[in-house]
């Protein structure tokens, strides 16, 4: 009974950690292609950052999963963030702010604050009734309790903010977690040492890493064509273009040899 419950805890926590903030100044960024909604598509919203990881030494950016346009490539070991994930025809599917679709499939998520509640989802607590969570005057900040790379912030408010969860290091050191504050989200502080850069940094186990390429346009239109072998040679858009370009032409060859007929008429 005991473990249910321990168990039961941590997952609290875990939602407690992944549920959005809501901030009256946040608004969510909406694609502005039809894709989704022609599709009957409801994206989750992702927010993280993804590492290119392909056996062939780049990934594929598309302007859409349902043809072969391609807007260009990413090198493995290339970071890029993912604002919506989705599925389509069996396959995950990622978006970023530019538009651009990337196929998820030879990617891996950087370790981020997510990764790291999940890990340690085990010994992250809740924060007690009568602790101190305010951030005062200087401090440092980071995705995750010991990662490579930190925020040093100055801001002096004084506030006692909530934190959302507690984290105690190998070394006893005490980590608040804190969702937003001041244009920052998902972030950790050591409270108790919060302007310490000399901190330890934690090891993480990341899959092996291919070598990188950098590919022609040749070989970009070979694996989009594994990407997704049902895709067709542009878009609905694009078709609906290229038939008025046609009917366009047309109309223009049309006219002119009733121009040039009525022309010869007269003479």
């Amino acid at each position: 009974m005991k473990k249910v419950i321990i168990s039961l805890t941590a997952v609290l926590l875990l939602l407690n950690l992944f549920l959005p903030v809501t901030v009256k100044a946040d608004v969510l960024w909406e694609p502005t292609d039809d894709f989704f909604s022609r599709n009957g598509i409801k994206p989750e919203i992702e927010q993280r950052f993804y590492i290119a990881n392909s056996p062939n030494g780049f990934i594929v950016k598309y302007k859409s999963p349902e043809d072969l346009f391609t807007v260009g490539s990413l090198p493995n070991g290339e970071e890029f963030f993912v604002y919506y994930k989705f599925s389509y025809n069996g396959k995950t599917w990622g978006m970023n702010t530019a538009n651009e679709y990337i196929l998820l499939e030879n990617t891996f998520i950087k370790y981020d604050h997510v990764s790291f509640s999940e890990e340690y989802a085990d010994k992250i607590t809740s924060v007690p009734e009568n602790k101190d969570c305010s951030l005062k005057k200087d401090y440092i900040c980071m995705k995750y309790p010991g990662a490579d790379t930190f925020d040093h912030v100055g801001r002096d408010s004084g506030e006692n903010i909530v934190a959302r969860a507690m984290f105690v290091d190998e070394n006893g050191l005490e980590w608040l977690f804190y969702g937003y504050y001041y244009g920052k989200r998902n972030f950790w502080v050591c409270i108790s040492d919060p302007l310490n850069t000399e901190y330890e940094k934690r090891e993480i186990d990341l899959p092996k890493l291919y070598s990188k390429t950098d590919p022609s346009k040749e070989e970009i239109a070979k694996i989009a064509k594994l990407d997704n072998p049902d895709g067709k040679i542009g878009s609905v858009k694009g078709k609906l273009v290229v038939v008025a370009c046609i009917c366009t032409a047309a109309l223009i060859a049309v006219s002119a040899y009733l121009i040039t007929r009525k022309v010869k008429t007269d003479d």
